[in-house]
C-alpha cells in the first residue's frame, strides 16, 4: 500500500477515535468542578431547568414567548426573571413530564434560538456555507460532527 494512502488511513481512524473520545467527554461529571453535559434518567433531566440570558427587559419575554419555545406547546413550564447584575431577562426552560435525550437537545436548541430570535431578530446559521462545500478531509468531518451535536449539547 502507497504511503500517502498508509497516512491517509490513520488519519482518518485517528479523527474518528477523537470522535468517539469527545462525545464520551461530553457527558463526564467532574465533582467540585463541574460537567459538561450529563445523561440522567429521564425523569431527572426532564426536570431540571435550562436557561439562557437575554439582553431585553423581563417585559417583553413575558408578554410573548419566543416562536422556538412557544412551538412545544404546553408540555414546557417556561420561567422569566430579571437576570443577575441587571443585564437583561432570564430566560428557563423545563418540561413537564419524562423526555428523551432528543428531546432535551432540541429544548437547548430553542432556547438558543429564542435568545437570537430576541437580541439579533434571526436566528444565525452556519450551513449552507456561502464559500461553497468544504473537501471531506478527517478534519472536516470532525469539524462537521461537532458542529452538528454542538446545536444539541451546547459546546463545540
Amino acid at each position: 500500500m502507497p504511503l500517502p494512502k498508509i497516512v491517509a488511513r490513520a488519519a482518518g481512524l485517528a479523527s474518528e477515535a477523537g470522535g468517539t473520545a469527545l462525545k464520551q467527554l461530553q457527558h463526564v461529571r467532574i465533582p467540585g468542578v463541574g460537567q459538561t453535559s450529563v445523561t440522567d434518567d429521564p425523569r431527572t433531566a426532564a426536570r431540571r431547568w435550562r436557561a439562557v440570558t437575554v439582553l431585553t427587559d423581563p417585559e417583553q419575554l413575558r408578554t410573548a414567548t419566543p416562536a422556538p419555545l412557544a412551538a412545544f406547546g404546553d408540555r414546557l413550564e417556561v420561567r422569566v426573571s430579571p437576570a443577575p447584575g441587571d443585564r437583561g431577562a432570564e430566560l428557563a426552560a423545563r418540561f413537564r413530564g419524562p423526555v428523551t435525550e432528543e428531546e432535551i437537545g432540541q429544548l437547548r436548541s430553542a432556547l438558543r434560538e429564542a435568545k437570537q430570535l430576541v437580541e439579533v431578530g434571526e436566528v444565525l446559521r452556519n450551513e449552507p456555507q456561502p464559500h461553497g462545500h468544504r473537501a471531506q478531509t478527517p478534519q472536516g468531518k470532525v469539524l462537521d460532527g461537532m458542529d452538528e451535536q454542538a446545536s444539541k449539547e451546547g459546546v463545540l
